[in-house]
């Protein structure tokens, strides 16, 4: 064979290799087997991690959207980044100590203990004016949006602003301290929690609220809520520190899942499912119960994890476990497995089961699973 057509040959095996490459990427949603192709013939290739450096370690407040954008907020303002982490938009909603709320593309920041809101709705931009410091808030799928303030002469204000940023609904309490809220796809319901210390012991109790209606529900419940949403336009689910439970807009509860003697340490309501990982310590020695549960109550990954975990996410029957310096992603067995160079603050999926959004230190990254 002459010179010219073993050139063609390896040209044409190269074409081969890219094109299988590009498939493998298309179906493994990764570069990892682009990476994997290229060093056949460059053994010194490095992929490029997407990254986005961060000005400082501290107040920020980083997460993902569901069509894989991401939403990164600091005390200079706030930006939206594509897939690829190259950056899309940005606000100049400056402060301390952002804290960013979403439903898929309707995103609610507020910088907690100030009075200023800020609601991105599409191209729409809604500065907010609370009448009193910022404890919380919540959106909902429609743009609706609530607020949970403290106010003088009252332990809490809850306002409901439509998808234009009108008020919408307003209550007062003098009797309550509320800790969390959560709005209904509905428009027409949300719910809080509140603590309750009547007998001297502490609980929670859950307030469901009809905006037709000037006073909410109340259930009172033997147990701390930590936080609580509407999964579907009915039922709320809820998380303690050692037990997950879902509630009625009725104020029935449905079910629930106690851990016993063990304490919630990582949780996760996303997609109409519960995640919770418990143990008797959060240390990585430690072996914790993982656990995904559907709205009705069957538990759909069981999974025993070896090491603390800082925190979960959901996508589909897949839960993310991020340790201190590990994300593992596991159904009912484990799926994969990567040790990370630095600590970790938080982790999410990005787009698929294997890559995750990695918040840590000064840094902001895409890992891959293999």
């Amino acid at each position: 064979m002459n010179e010219k057509g073993k050139i063609g040959i390896k040209i044409l095996m190269v074409i081969l290799i890219v094109i299988l490459a590009s498939v493998l990427v298309y179906v493994n949603q990764t570069p990892v087997f682009f990476t994997k192709a290229i060093r056949l013939f460059n053994k010194n290739y490095e992929y490029k991690t997407p990254t986005v450096e961060l000005g400082s370690t501290e107040g920020t407040f980083v997460t993902a959207l569901s069509d894989a954008r991401a939403v990164i907020g600091t005390k200079e303002g706030i930006n939206v980044y594509s897939h690829s982490l190259k950056s899309e938009k940005s606000a100049g909603f400056s402060g301390e100590n952002p804290v960013i709320k979403h439903n898929g593309d309707k995103i609610l920041v507020f910088h907690k203990g100030s009075e200023k809101a800020f609601f991105m709705n599409g191209k729409k931009n809604i500065p907010i004016t609370a009448s009193g410091n910022i404890l919380t808030g919540a959106v909902n799928e429609n743009g609706y949006f609530a607020l949970l303030t403290e106010e003088k002469g009252f332990k809490a204000e809850i306002v409901v602003y439509d998808k234009n940023g009108e008020e919408f609904y307003k209550w007062h309490s003098a009797e309550n301290f509320v800790t969390d809220i959560t709005l209904s796809p509905s428009n027409t319901a949300f719910a809080a929690s509140a603590l309750d210390y009547s007998d001297g012991a502490l609980k929670s109790k859950l307030l469901i609220f009809d905006t037709t209606q000037e006073e909410p529900k109340i259930t009172d419940a033997n147990e701390n809520f930590t936080q609580i949403e509407f999964i579907g336009r009915s039922k709320i689910a809820v998380v303690s520190n050692n037990a997950v439970s879902v509630y009625s807009t009725g104020g029935n509860r449905l079910w629930q899942h106690s851990f016993g003697s063990k304490t919630v340490f990582a949780y996760k309501i996303k997609d109409g499912k519960i995640a919770a990982a418990a143990g008797d310590s959060n240390l990585g020695t430690e072996t914790l119960d993982v656990l995904m549960f559907n709205d009705g109550g069957k538990a759909v990954v069981n999974f025993k994890n070896k090491g603390e975990a800082v925190c979960l996410d959901i996508l589909g029957n897949d839960v993310l476990i991020a340790g201190k310096r590990y994300m593992r992603v596991a159904g009912n067995k484990e799926k994969s497995y990567i040790k990370t160079g630095k600590d970790i603050v938080s982790a999410q999926f990005f787009g698929n089961n294997k890559t995750a959004l990695v918040h840590s230190g000064a840094l902001v990254q895409l890992e891959y699973f293999d």
